[in-house]
C-alpha cells in the first residue's frame, strides 16, 4: 500500500463534498488529509472542457486533493466509483 493523492474536479454545489466523503466512509477507506478550493483560473483545466464538451466558469467548480493510503487496485475501485458520482467531472491520481 502506497500514499496517494488524488484530484478531484467537482461542481461546486451542496453536498458534493459529502457524497465523496460518504463514499470513502461508507466502504471503510480512510482520507489521510483532504484540501478543497474553488477553481479561479479556469484556463488550466481547457482539458477537460474539451473532453466532457462543457465550459467551466470560475467558483462554479472545486479541486478537491484527497490524500489517502491504498493499493493500486482499490485506488482503481476508488477512482471509478468516485468518477460515477453526479457532481464529479473528474476524478484522477495526482501527477508526481
Amino acid at each position: 500500500m502506497m500514499q496517494r493523492k488524488l484530484s478531484v474536479i467537482l461542481e461546486n454545489k451542496p453536498g458534493a463534498l459529502a457524497r465523496i466523503v460518504g463514499l470513502f466512509h461508507q466502504r471503510g477507506y480512510n482520507i489521510e488529509s483532504l484540501h478543497v478550493d474553488p477553481v479561479k483560473d479556469v484556463e488550466n483545466y481547457k482539458d477537460i472542457e474539451e473532453l466532457l464538451n462543457i465550459t467551466l466558469k470560475e467558483n462554479e467548480v472545486s479541486r478537491l486533493i484527497i490524500t489517502t493510503t491504498v493499493s493500486d487496485t482499490l485506488l482503481r475501485q476508488i477512482l471509478r466509483q468516485i468518477n460515477k458520482l453526479i457532481d464529479v467531472l473528474i476524478a484522477q491520481e495526482e501527477s508526481k
